[in-house]
């Protein structure tokens, strides 16, 4: 049944709440994707010709582990429903902390599904005027996005076993 109010729209949904975190228009992209992550892409996101620094991390799955008991193989990422709201989020967060008032524009993707080694699981893309800015931003959202986005790694060892992890996420 659709409501007779305003409150909600024709699908009964409620209505969109005005998020300034994620309207930032700072944060020019932050997506979870099941396709393959671009580094450059995210570095043309958010090239601008007043832009004299850009910052690029790129986090890929690596063959071992401290924790696992053999060689990593693979690793399935999954995620919440809300995880592409969740880094929009931090991402805006983060610019907030880190470059109040200043220019510094931010892309982010996080890859969902199998991936194998060598592949990208994240992705920052940060520019700014000057490279502290971006250096400091892009370090600060790498470490809260493994800490508050919604994204479970399930990590496939060689000999069969599998570990999940980051199910603590907030």
């Amino acid at each position: 049944m659709i409501p007779d109010d305003a409150s909600h729209d024709r699908t009964g949904a409620p209505p969109r709440v005005h998020d300034p975190r994620v309207d930032d228009p700072r944060v020019v992209h932050a997506r979870i994707s099941d396709e393959p992550l671009e580094p450059a892409a995210l570095e043309r996101l958010v090239t601008e010709p007043h832009v004299g620094a850009v910052t690029t991390f790129t986090g890929r799955v690596r063959d071992h582990d401290p924790q696992a008991a053999g060689e990593v193989v693979a690793l399935d990422y999954s995620c919440h429903p809300d995880a592409e709201r969740a880094l929009h989020e931090v991402a805006a967060d983060v610019l907030a902390e880190h470059d109040p008032h200043g220019g510094t524009r931010v892309a982010v993707a996080h890859r969902i599904g199998r991936l194998e080694v060598g592949d990208p699981a994240i992705v920052v893309a940060v520019a700014a005027a000057h490279r502290a800015v971006t250096f400091a931003v892009c370090e600060a959202l790498v470490e809260q996005v493994k800490a508050r986005v919604p994204v479970w790694k399930h990590q496939r060892e060689a000999d069969g076993r599998s570990t999940w992890s980051n199910l603590g996420v907030s």
